[in-house]
């Protein structure tokens, strides 16, 4: 039986328990009678955000819980009106080659907005900051190339944090605002995530193949 935000009995203690840190990692206190490295990867401390962010056995499920978010960060955008392109490759002024996730164009004004949606476990208050910052740092140089290619005037760069357990920062409300992003779709995103990180938890703790 599923509850109105669509998740059932199960994925709703998962969720409560990630939210208090008290999921069953291996670095939880009491949770491990063989130390706290990771039972899959074995070269870090089994933290819930290595789990959700780092370990290389979930990296499917994490790559997939990341495309769920971009698509519907780009169907939105679309739905407001803008010229929306996702997963374009480019070069940075070195010549070295990057990937943008999404690339929002309002044609009125020859402007461009290069976003970066990243999932990331909740750890501090300025961490939104922190990741918009890491992100603008790695695609400010790509920024002449992509002018270029879609004949723009301007093109800004937004690094995007979504929480693994579902959270929404102020920072992302305010660009959901700025471009025009519904209520209804920050909560679809934010359940998107908070799904998907439930599956890369129960994939890490109880998939033995």
């Amino acid at each position: 039986m599923r509850n109105q935000d669509g998740l059932t009995c199960g994925e709703w203690i998962e969720a409560l328990k990630m939210t208090a840190n008290v999921a069953p990692v291996k670095a939880v206190p009491g949770r491990s009678q063989d130390g706290s490295h990771c039972r899959r990867c074995r070269s870090e401390f089994e933290s819930l955000a290595h789990v959700l962010g780092v370990c290389p056995f979930n990296e499917v499920l994490r790559n997939s819980r990341h495309h769920k978010i971009r698509k519907i960060i780009a169907d939105s955008l679309r739905n407001c009106g803008l010229e929306v392109y996702e997963e374009v490759h480019g070069l940075a002024n070195d010549g070295s080659s990057r990937r943008i996730d999404i690339i929002a164009i309002n044609r009125k004004s020859n402007s461009g907005t290069i976003i970066d949606p990243t999932i990331r476990v909740e750890t501090h208050l300025s961490q939104p900051e922190e990741v918009h910052i890491e992100k603008s740092n790695i695609y400010k140089e790509t920024v002449p190339y992509y002018k270029n290619k879609y004949n723009l005037k301007e093109i800004n760069v937004i690094g995007l944090m979504v929480g693994a357990r579902g959270t929404i920062t102020t920072k992302f409300v305010t660009f959901c605002k700025q471009y025009g992003v519904t209520k209804k779709t920050i909560k679809q995103i934010s359940l998107s995530a908070l799904k998907d990180s439930i599956k890369i938890l129960r994939n890490h703790l109880y998939n033995n193949f």
